[in-house]
């Protein structure tokens, strides 16, 4: 037990040093301020204990969504309600233990080890403890899940949802007081718990439910409301400012400013609202570029901050709060690019870090999607008719969202014609290539030319510079490993954010850049586009990055690829430098598919209904296929958060002299039918 605190102890200080150099000059008396205050807070000073008296004119805000009047495409969230109430509830497929209807919301779901109830921010939820990621049980008390139970009273009038909603509440403010255990460590969880308590009010019918009548219900609303308050402060009150300020800053702001349009109730609420405003407004306009990618580089995260941003632009609409023109464009130039990226089968690639997390949710099952349901709402909010064709394309998970969220339709207004989204996002660092793109039999390449990360850290961003993904007619074939896990395996958490888990180059058996720790990257990658020319018959696009500039022998990795109207590429990796450098080509097939030797230096990848033929020249290269490997980890993808399947990678080796080209041409081909 003493040697487990010593070592845990040593990574806490491993991981503070390492996170201190990537902090800005200004950063640090700022983290000091925010300990000093900690302490202080922590003894009962400068708190949010106490709920200051109501404006004079206290008001409720208008819903910002409502019930569809048809409940047409509405069973799946009927069916999942009525699973809540057996209690068959799983985070990222642990199944979480009910008693009486409710769970143990300071309680890892996983190992089943309670939480000290201490004060909240002096927990570290990086080290909780062995074995232990405390976002599964962030995951349970975000509270997505309890909007489907007030959906299902919305549609229904049953009283057992309603009666539920009022369990789950009462036994949530009992458990989680103010400032105390896990559920106090993180504000932007905050942030997120109030953007669903706000849909939870508006569609249990607010200060007019059912629940809050008689003696008892005013008093749970009182309870409710103090801690709605304290929320607010929280959140606000530590906000993540500097290095810190990526998806989280923009999700303690949104929920302040949610909160505020729905409990318009303290004056000191309607500061913190114009702050809150101020902040998503700038941060938006850093956080996502103008060319719609979100920046942090990892596309789970541009729909998580996504999230955000309608939640609080919908929510401000209906009370008369407009945000800015610009802050609109970015939300619909992220829509677009969402479009964009997702394949003709509806598939999103999985590049930087995928958690399946969700900020709000208003469909339900195993069918649902909230990629799609997005991309309905852009064409919804903008009247984009290229919105609107993908839409038409990705099934029926709009069809499920839209009808509660249909008086924001038209917000903003686009001349864009179907078949017109955008292939080269340069700003974000994502370039399209192939042919017949949002059509049945699109060859699709997505190539990653842009930064590391964001914000100094990369907290989400994967060593992935200068991969590729390929799919054909909406099968994907190559692919991005996945993200797998945060804080629970170390090992499988650095292999899978690592350069070897992507279809690009490792030199010298390195990483792209340092690892620092689970959420840190400790030197930033710069790459530069030589050239992009995209023609009649076939595309080209060079670029080469600096990651590795750091070796006692500087290098930059050049890669170019060259797409061709008849379903192949070419991909020429090279190396400028002064020396020979140990190189490493990756090529990630996706999961069910095989990887099987196909004559001298040649290889076929045989896929459902498509096959693969790689072909390798220049440079000679020793190859080898690896498959579910343990130590070290290769041979992984993960399409879901705790969840990697065994699935085949062809390696490339080489000791590649300055100028030397290994040359990989891929060539595709249907698979008959049998």
């Amino acid at each position: 037990m003493l040697t487990s605190a010593h070592n845990l102890n040593s990574t806490r200080l491993i991981w503070l040093v390492r996170r201190l150099s990537r902090m800005y000059w200004q950063e640090v008396p700022f983290r000091a301020h925010s300990v000093l205050r900690g302490l202080a807070q922590g003894r009962g000073l400068f708190t949010a204990k106490r709920v200051p008296p109501r404006a004079t004119d206290a008001r409720y805000g208008r819903a910002w969504l409502a019930a569809p009047e048809a409940a047409q495409k509405q069973a799946a969230v009927l069916e999942e309600a009525e699973r809540l109430l057996a209690g068959d509830f799983a985070v990222f497929g642990q199944a979480v233990a009910f008693v009486d209807g409710v769970p143990d919301w300071n309680r890892d779901p996983v190992t089943r080890q309670p939480i000290p109830m201490t004060f909240g921010l002096f927990i570290d939820f990086r080290h909780v403890g062995e074995g232990i990621d405390i976002k599964h049980l962030w995951e349970l008390n975000r509270h997505v899940w309890w909007v489907t139970l007030a959906q299902a009273w919305a549609l229904t009038k049953d009283s057992r949802y309603l009666q539920r909603i009022e369990r789950l509440l009462d036994s949530w403010l009992q458990s989680c007081p103010y400032a105390l255990g896990p559920n106090w460590t993180s504000p932007v969880e905050h942030g997120i718990r109030l953007i669903n308590w706000s849909l939870v009010w508006h569609l249990i019918g607010a200060e007019q439910s059912p629940i809050f009548q008689g003696q008892r219900g005013q008093q749970l609303l009182a309870r409710w409301e103090a801690c709605i308050y304290q929320h607010m402060r929280f959140a606000s009150d530590n906000y993540s400012y500097y290095s810190s300020a990526d998806n989280h800053l923009i999700g303690e702001a949104a929920g302040v400013y949610v909160a505020a349009q729905t409990w318009d109730l303290w004056p000191e609420g309607r500061k913190l609202c114009v702050r809150a405003k101020e902040l998503l407004e700038s941060e938006t306009l850093k956080q996502f570029a103008a060319d719609g990618v979100n920046l942090e580089q990892a596309l789970c995260y541009h729909k998580f901050t996504l999230q955000f941003l309608l939640a609080s632009a919908l929510a401000g609409q209906v009370n008369g709060q407009t945000f800015s023109p610009a802050y609109w464009q970015r939300i619909e130039a992220a829509i677009v690019f969402l479009a964009a990226v997702t394949d003709v089968g509806g598939n999103t690639p999985g590049y930087g870090d995928t958690d399946d997390g969700e900020v709000w949710s208003l469909g339900a099952g195993e069918a649902f999607n909230t990629y799609h349901a997005m991309v309905a709402l852009g064409g919804l909010l903008f009247e984009r008719g290229d919105l609107i064709a993908k839409s038409g394309q990705l099934g029926d998970s709009g069809d499920m969202e839209l009808p509660w969220l249909s008086q924001h339709r038209g917000l903003s207004r686009s001349n864009a014609a179907p078949g017109e989204l955008p292939t080269f996002f340069e700003t974000g660092g994502y370039a399209l290539l192939g042919h017949d793109l949002h059509s049945a039999s699109e060859f699709r390449v997505l190539f990653d030319c842009g930064p590391l990360g964001y914000n100094r850290i990369s907290g989400h961003g994967h060593a992935d510079v200068l991969s590729l993904q390929l799919a054909k007619a909406g099968e994907a074939l190559l692919v991005d490993a996945g993200t797998y896990c945060y804080n629970a395996a170390p090992e499988l958490r650095h292999f899978f954010r690592g350069t070897a888990a992507h279809n690009t180059v490792a030199i010298d058996g390195q990483d792209q850049s340092i690892y620092g720790a689970s959420f840190l990257w400790l030197r930033d990658i710069a790459t530069t586009i030589e050239h992009r020319d995209v023609g009649q018959v076939t595309s080209v696009m060079h670029a080469h990055h600096d990651g590795y500039l750091r070796l006692k022998d500087p290098v930059r990795h050049h890669r170019r690829v060259t797409v061709g109207e008849g379903d192949w590429l070419e991909v020429e990796d090279w190396l400028e430098c002064k020396q020979s450098h140990e190189v490493s080509v990756y090529w990630h097939a996706a999961a069910g598919t095989r990887l099987l030797p196909d004559g001298d230096g040649a290889w076929a990848l045989l896929a459902k209904r498509h096959r693969l033929s790689i072909t390798v020249s220049g440079a000679p290269c020793v190859t080898s296929i690896v498959e579910g490997q343990d130590l070290p980890p290769q041979g992984w993808v993960s399409t879901a958060f705790y969840s990697k399947t065994a699935a085949p990678v062809l390696v490339l080796k080489a000791q590649l002299n300055p100028g030397e080209v290994v040359r990989t041409r891929i060539e595709l081909s249907d698979i008959p039918k049998a």
